[in-house]
């Protein structure tokens, strides 16, 4: 700023890409569900951590505890990105399952 007498500026610190897990934790049956559902569907579950700036994380903040479930698909958001039919089929599988978890626990 010295090199440039009269100017000025601002810095606003505005919070995004939040940690979705502060929510999750506090609703754990959510995850167990979505673990059990990816059970059913007949795949072994991998946990992995993500950072923010999902739909999930964004969801979860706004009062929706929502974690993010695999979609099928491959090289996100690049030239290259693609899903199969068949990785397609198992989420949507899964999905299917997940609301019978649900049904059952309620």
């Amino acid at each position: 700023m010295a090199d440039f007498p009269g100017s000025s500026y601002t810095f606003n610190v505005k919070q995004q890409y939040r940690n979705m897990k502060v929510v999750l934790d506090r609703h754990p049956q959510i995850v167990e569900n979505a673990i059990e559902a990816i059970r059913r569907a007949g795949m072994s579950p991998v946990r992995g951590s993500i950072r923010g700036g999902t739909d999930g994380s964004r969801l979860s903040f706004m009062g929706l505890p929502c974690p993010n479930i695999f979609a099928g698909g491959h090289a996100f958001h690049s030239p290259r990105e693609w899903i199969s039919r068949q990785d397609m089929d198992k989420a949507v599988a899964t999905l299917v399952e997940l609301a019978k978890v649900w049904e059952e626990g309620a």
